[in-house]
């Protein structure tokens, strides 16, 4: 039997959870897999970024390559029409693509599926645009073919979370991309997005997210992970500039001066003047170094003062609204874009790698950690509901999690977190959250460190 299928109440808002099996990981992948005759099936790993420092190994950074494989593989064996599996996502626009094929292996099972026929299986780096790092500025790499299907515009206009917060969106912000961008696509009555055609066409979206924790939402899971169907981060507001005393939710109120004339010299001088922005980058260097700011999130620094800026701090009341667009547009876009369809447009599932977790400054720089764990649900918010459980957190103190009963759809949202059917190991519950054990007490993100800890 399906297991989707043994709950009393909506067969969607069940969660199954795998610990310590991984011998058992194809077979979870297939049960948790919906019926349906599909024929487009797009796979969403997280592949952000490609592994830069050591102490922040790739199989704590992205979804792991043999998790991939093994939901292809449940894919042909339960589609038996299936035409095309697309793996794909929309890392940071500075991510190295070959690098990140390289380190992950990603290049190894592009090459095992490459004359695959029936169905075709494709690999494909969805941004719209791609960018170097040169010294600080970014330079743009004119040769990216982006999603070969293009994009479509979603309209969410006055029915976003967003624009509760939209008097100030002159405000909004998305650091290092243009805020000319961002602000002309977020303001009041208008919110829009960019999203990969390729995902849209899909009739099952299958969304294979990491388990980390995360500067800007506290951690990132199957809600979070769905930022990667956007084809440019600056349709994606972050934050909103300044402290809450004048409206915004950039940085506690109680940070640095120096944290916060670095940022306003940085948004100012970037992308103007080369000589200028590495002189003051030089000078930042070296204030850091003077005041213990930094940067890097290994356990010693993590220790100490670290740098908390462009809203990754447990006030940050922007990137959550954002994150609920983004799952409403996979339930309900229509490929050619426009607004949102009254009727589901394709089916979704998510199915989380907390092989390797990652706990500390993530999602970009986290310290490994063997967590063996496995979790599936139709609802990604119950997944990240049980993620943050096994992290030691508390969900009622991160407003990605907290906001769930105002995400305006039941098949997603329509749960009580303590009375929601759960497996675990083959074990039945219907206590939720309660029956959900703490693996590891995880290290927070430095800005929400002593305000989101169970108690």
């Amino acid at each position: 039997m399906d297991p989707l299928s043994r709950t009393a109440n909506d067969p969607a808002l069940f969660l199954d959870v795998l610990i310590a099996r991984p011998e058992e990981a194809l077979g979870f992948i297939a049960r948790n897999l919906p019926e349906g005759d599909f024929r487009k099936v797009v796979i969403k790993p997280n592949w952000v970024k490609h592994q830069e420092h050591a102490d922040f190994p790739i199989t704590a950074l992205v979804t792991s390559t043999g998790l991939i494989e093994q939901c292809i593989q449940a894919c042909l064996q339960k589609y038996p029409r299936l035409e095309k599996i697309t793996v794909g996502d929309v890392p940071l626009q500075t991510c190295d693509w070959a690098a990140l094929l390289a380190q992950t292996g990603v290049d190894r099972l592009i090459e095992k599926y490459r004359g695959h026929a029936q169905p075709v299986i494709q690999f494909l780096d969805l941004r719209r645009e791609r960018w170097r790092p040169e010294g600080g500025f970014m330079e743009l790499d004119a040769a990216h073919p982006g999603d070969p299907l293009g994009y479509s515009e979603i309209m969410i206009d006055d029915t976003s979370l967003l624009d509760e917060v939209s008097h100030n969106a002159a405000s909004f912000r998305v650091s290092d991309y243009d805020p000319s961008e961002t602000v002309s696509v977020h303001r009041k009555g208008q919110h829009r997005y960019l999203i990969a055609r390729t995902v849209l066409e899909a009739d099952l979206v299958i969304n294979l997210p990491k388990m980390k924790t995360h500067q800007k939402t506290g951690v990132t899971g199957a809600l979070k992970n769905l930022v990667g169907i956007n084809g440019s981060k600056a349709y994606l507001v972050h934050h909103q500039l300044g402290l809450p005393s004048a409206g915004g939710d950039e940085f506690p109120e109680d940070v640095s001066r120096w944290i916060l004339w670095q940022a306003r010299l940085r948004e100012r001088f970037q992308k103007k003047s080369r000589l200028l922005f590495k002189l003051l980058k030089s000078g930042w260097e070296v204030v850091k170094k003077l005041r213990g700011i930094k940067t890097v999130g290994t356990k010693e620094n993590l220790a100490g003062t670290f740098y908390v800026g462009s809203g990754s701090w447990y006030g940050n009341d922007s990137i959550w609204r954002m994150v609920y667009d983004l799952n409403r547009i996979i339930r309900f876009a229509h490929a050619d874009g426009g607004p949102l369809r009254a009727e589901p447009q394709r089916q979704f599932v998510s199915i989380m790698d907390g092989l390797v977790a990652g706990e500390g400054n993530g999602p970009l720089q986290p310290l490994p950690v063997q967590a063996g764990v496995l979790l599936a649900s139709r609802s990604p918010f119950l997944v990240d509901f049980a993620m943050a459980k096994m992290m030691g957190f508390d969900f009622r103190k991160i407003r990605l999690l907290a906001n769930w009963h105002r995400f305006p759809d039941a098949v997603f949202s329509g749960f009580e977190p303590c009375t929601f059917a759960v497996t675990l190991n083959g074990q039945r519950s219907d206590r939720g959250i309660e029956a959900i054990p703490v693996l590891q007490h995880f290290l927070p993100p430095p800005g929400w460190r002593n305000h989101i800890e169970l108690a």
